[in-house]
């Protein structure tokens, strides 16, 4: 949590001031700060009762100066500096100022890019202004009429039914999600006629929800965001033709998403994604390796061959008799589970996967014990599945890996929920940035839609009123 400076932070603001700079500024300034003699204000972030950044900003009339943002050396590269720096920025506006100005090393070019992509823009250099010698940039940002896109997106691929509305800088102005799952559990899984008739029951009040939440008037949205595919045809049509009705009458750009790219960027609400970067996608639907050069090229280095992993575990619920989705059903049993069961690990060469073998393991073990009179032990069972099925995902992420270096770790999906593989991911990747969505960004969203949509108007790229859904779509397309 960011808050200004307490005193009783200065000694700790003072000691992690000292470790990160050579010449660092003295315990007098920060108490001048805390003060309020300089004009300005110091900024702390709180995680697990422990400062990890803080940043200082001093006010001049219409305009502020932007004098240092700090982040403690163990919480560099974590997204806590462009975290204080959207805060200081946000507190700046509030105070109706005008511009914020800064310094920077010249040399410095993790700060300059983390500026650039904030809106700043070099004014002049400063030559000799540090006194090692070292040159600065003088970089200014516009705090006035310079407000970040706003993008509003709708989600439908499967049986959600979402809209989110958000800014660039990933302020969530609100998100809406509802589901149909309580209805297609009676069925043991998802009926594509019956979600479509849903979604179109419910798109219009999740749209207007969205939009009230939001206080905001639908002329001054950016761009209207959509899942073009993959997906169920008639639940993907849903959201698109609400999406371009709304792009026609507003005349805004149209931007349709490939859910699976929301998915992975979704996880930007944590931190920066680093790239190059591996995405492991486990879903209902998808099991993919994704290499992620940058936020344009995604390269499919391993995938299912039958069954995705979302769809084993419901299959598997399905033969112990349990409810759907069999995701959480498993993941609960499992806990209470023990080595008993034996099951074969299924072997496909390469990075792709396969779970339709593991799937038909468990339902012949099944009806071997059944017709031995031995009742089946559902905890170990869960158990046996659930960590061969698991640590097949780590082993083929672990090659992945070693054959395409990357910076950062993500997981996406519904299954990134997963208890178990969240534990396994963490025991099994220390050595990289490795990032794990919340809970509630795991199961589709519109929020994610909108992350990835930032992406697609960075880059300009817009599709027509008369572009199809696709419902098979790839995520190189």
């Amino acid at each position: 949590m960011i808050e200004k400076m307490r005193p009783e932070d200065l000694e700790e603001v003072v000691s992690i001031e000292e470790e990160a700079f050579s010449r660092p500024w003295d315990r007098d300034y920060f108490l001048n700060e805390l003060e309020g003699k300089n004009f300005g204000e110091v900024y702390v972030d709180h995680v697990d009762g422990k400062i990890v950044s803080y940043g200082n900003v001093r006010y001049m009339f219409e305009n502020c100066d932007l004098t240092k943002i700090c982040v403690r050396k163990e919480y560099r590269h974590q997204g806590y500096g462009r975290k204080m720096l959207k805060h200081l920025i946000r507190k700046a506006v509030e105070k109706d100022c005008e511009f914020m100005h800064l310094e920077v090393d010249v040399n410095n070019k993790e700060a300059i890019g983390l500026y650039e992509k904030n809106r700043f823009m070099t004014m002049r250099t400063r030559k000799g202004y540090y006194e090692n010698g070292d040159d600065a940039y003088d970089m200014v940002r516009g705090l006035i009429n310079n407000d970040p896109k706003v993008i509003l997106a709708i989600e439908s691929s499967c049986d959600e039914t979402a809209c989110a509305i958000v800014d660039e800088d990933l302020n969530v102005l609100s998100s809406v999600v509802t589901s149909q799952i309580d209805v297609h559990a009676r069925f043991g899984g998802v009926i594509p006629e019956v979600a479509s008739r849903m979604h179109v029951e419910q798109i219009s009040t999740i749209v207007k929800s969205a939009v009230d939440q939001a206080k905001i008037d639908l002329k001054d949205v950016d761009a209207i965001a959509y899942t073009i595919g993959p997906g169920l045809i008639g639940s993907l049509h849903v959201g698109g033709i609400a999406a371009k009705s709304l792009a026609f009458f507003y005349d805004k750009p149209l931007i349709g998403v490939h859910h699976l790219k929301g998915h992975i960027f979704v996880n930007e609400m944590i931190r920066p994604l680093q790239y190059p970067m591996m995405a492991l996608v486990v879903s209902g639907g998808h099991t993919e390796l994704v290499y992620v050069e940058n936020d344009e090229s995604f390269r499919i280095i391993g995938t299912t061959l039958d069954d995705a992993i979302g769809e084993a575990y419901d299959k598997v619920a399905r033969v112990m008799k349990e409810a759907y989705p069999g995701g959480p059903v498993i993941d609960r049993l499992a806990k209470e589970g023990k080595p008993h069961y034996q099951l074969p690990t299924p072997k496909v060469d390469g990075l792709n996967f396969s779970f339709s073998g593991l799937k038909n393991a468990v339902l012949q073990l099944s009806k071997k014990e059944e017709n031995s009179g031995n009742p089946i032990n559902k905890n170990d069972l869960a158990y046996a599945f659930q960590e061969t099925a698991l640590n097949v995902l780590i082993r083929k992420t672990k090659l992945a890996l070693e054959q395409y270096p990357c910076k950062t770790l993500v997981l996406a999906g519904g299954v990134a929920a997963n208890s178990r593989l969240r534990q396994l991911m963490e025991e099994n990747f220390p050595d990289i940035d490795l990032v794990l969505p919340p809970l509630k960004y795991c199961t589709d969203n519109a929020l994610m839609i909108a992350c990835a949509a930032h992406h697609y108007l960075k880059h300009r790229k817009f599709v027509s009123l008369d572009t199809p859904s696709m419902p098979s779509m790839s995520i190189e397309d």
